[in-house]
C-alpha cells in the first residue's frame, strides 16, 4: 500500500504532499515515491509565479522553487473538510533567507486538485525600483512566469538570440536543461 493510500484524510495527504516536494524528491518522476501521484492530472495552481491548469505544468514551473528551498518551517495545517491550508516559511538561499507562504488545497478524493499559493514576491526583487523598472523594463521568467525587472534579474540567459531573465539561479538551471520545454508552454 503506497503512502497516498494510506493517507486517511485531507489533512495527512496534504502533509505528505508537501514533506515529499521540499524533501528533494524528483516531482516528475513517475514513481510512488514521487509527489505526482498526489496530485489530480487537472490540477489548477495560481500564485505569483503564474497560473497552471495541469498538475505537469505545475511541477515544471514549481521545480525551481523546490531545488532552491533549504528548508522548511511549518507554523500550521488547518483543515476543513477537503481545504487545507499550510502556512510556512520556505528557507531559501537568497538575500531575504525565508519567504512566508500561505497555501491552500483544495481535495477531490485522495488528490489535490486546487492549490492557491499566496506570498509577497517584493522582497525578493528588492533593490530593483531602478529608473528603468518604474519605465517598465520587466520581463517574464519563463520557468516560473514571475514578472521579473531586468535590472534586478538573479540570472539571463541567451537563446537564439533572445535575452531571458529569471527570478533565480534555480529557473535558470532549469531553462538550461530544456529552454523550448519553457517556451513552448
Amino acid at each position: 500500500m503506497t503512502a497516498l493510500a494510506e493517507a486517511a484524510d485531507p489533512k495527512a495527504i496534504v502533509e505528505q504532499y508537501h514533506r515529499a516536494f521540499y524533501g528533494g524528491e524528483d516531482p516528475s518522476a513517475g514513481n510512488t515515491g514521487s509527489v505526482r501521484p498526489y496530485l489530480a492530472d487537472d490540477l489548477s495552481f495560481s500564485g505569483p509565479g503564474g497560473a497552471f491548469s495541469t498538475a505537469d505544468a505545475y511541477l515544471r514551473a514549481a521545480d525551481h522553487a523546490r531545488r532552491a528551498a533549504k528548508g522548511v518551517v511549518t507554523h500550521a495545517v488547518v483543515a476543513n473538510g477537503p481545504d487545507v491550508c499550510v502556512f510556512y516559511d520556505l528557507l531559501i538561499d537568497h538575500p531575504v533567507g525565508a519567504v512566508p507562504i500561505a497555501e491552500w488545497y483544495r481535495l477531490d478524493g485522495d488528490k489535490i486538485a486546487a492549490i492557491r499559493s499566496i506570498l509577497d514576491t517584493a522582497p525578493l526583487t528588492a533593490g530593483a525600483g531602478t529608473a528603468g523598472e518604474q519605465q517598465g523594463e520587466t520581463a517574464i521568467d519563463p520557468v516560473c512566469h514571475m514578472r521579473v525587472p531586468k535590472a534586478a534579474a538573479v540570472a539571463t540567459r541567451d537563446h537564439r538570440g533572445t535575452t531571458y531573465y529569471f527570478c533565480s539561479q534555480g529557473c535558470a538551471e532549469a531553462f538550461d536543461v530544456e529552454p523550448q520545454q519553457y517556451l513552448d508552454s
